[in-house]
């Protein structure tokens, strides 16, 4: 998760997505070249290319270690992926803390069109497919306690085969694509979505998926040990490092109260919606 935090003019706090700031310039580097890549940003931001390259490789555990105004990280936003808020995530909660998404994959599907720009009808309609299968699997999460329980049958006995079996399928239908960064990336995706059924647990997602969406963090357990655990106890751990998550700030852990404070459904039930949020962002950056 990246930790630092900036506030607009009007009085909106953001968090600097670091991590996918950096996953975007390199691609721009491999295509354009690095130099040119940091002249577009130096002068996109109005500072030098140094201090660029400075922001780029500056990075500590609680995120990125340099002063960076609000203004650099949306021109940066701008010239690399035409969007001045695509690194910037709102910290404070929405009132209603819902996901951003609809309930429906096909209303969402028509969102991610641009997505599958370039494919042949063919490779559109497996992608199309697979998305919506990923989607029916991931909300499922609630409603079978935690992939516990089979969904046809409530039971626990057979749930591990049967969601074995259904990401199984989910991936030889992505592996039906041409050769190329397309079948790559279904491929990869019904993979991490695969290794997250098979964990049992919160919030067992890729470390990417949290890039992608910060909120999944606030399902960590290191939240809950920070109201059980001594200070002294979980600076012990935590220089140890034995969080997946970086030991949340005193910010973080207001935000994640302001989250569940304005939750109107259980948390395994927010998370569900939190999963395919994060499933249609994976799919935005599709390249």
């Amino acid at each position: 998760m990246d930790m630092r935090f900036y506030a607009d003019g009007e009085g909106r706090v953001y968090r600097f997505l670091w991590q996918q700031f950096r996953e975007s310039a390199e691609r721009a580097a491999a295509q354009d070249g690095r130099d040119k890549m940091k002249e577009r940003l130096a002068k996109a931001g109005g500072v030098s290319p140094s201090t660029v390259e400075n922001h780029l490789r500056t990075r500590t555990k609680r995120g990125a270690n340099f002063p960076c105004d609000i203004t650099i990280i949306r021109a940066y936003g701008r010239v690399l992926e035409r969007d001045e808020s695509v690194f910037l995530e709102l910290a404070v909660p929405r009132t209603d803390v819902r996901a951003e998404v609809s309930a429906d994959p096909g209303e969402v599907l028509c969102l991610l069109a641009s997505c599958f720009g370039g494919w042949s009808e063919e490779d559109r309609r497996i992608g199309e497919t697979v998305f919506v299968r990923l989607w029916e699997l991931l909300g499922l999460y609630a409603a079978t306690d935690c992939y516990n329980r089979r969904p046809d049958t409530g039971e626990l006995e057979g749930a591990e085969d049967y969601f074995s079996a259904m990401v199984e399928s989910i991936s030889q239908t992505a592996g039906e694509t041409g050769d190329g960064d397309g079948r790559s990336f279904l491929l990869k995706i019904v993979r991490d979505v695969g290794d997250f059924v098979k964990r049992y647990e919160l919030p067992g997602v890729p470390d990417r998926w949290l890039r992608l969406n910060p909120r999944l963090g606030y399902f960590d357990p290191v939240f809950e040990l920070t109201d059980v655990l001594p200070a002294e106890r979980l600076a012990e751990l935590d220089a140890a490092g034995r969080f997946r998550i970086p030991f949340p700030t005193p910010w973080e852990r207001r935000m994640r109260k302001l989250y569940f404070a304005a939750a109107d459904g259980g948390e395994a039930v927010y998370f569900t919606r939190e999963l395919q949020e994060t499933l249609v962002r994976a799919f935005r950056q599709m390249r």
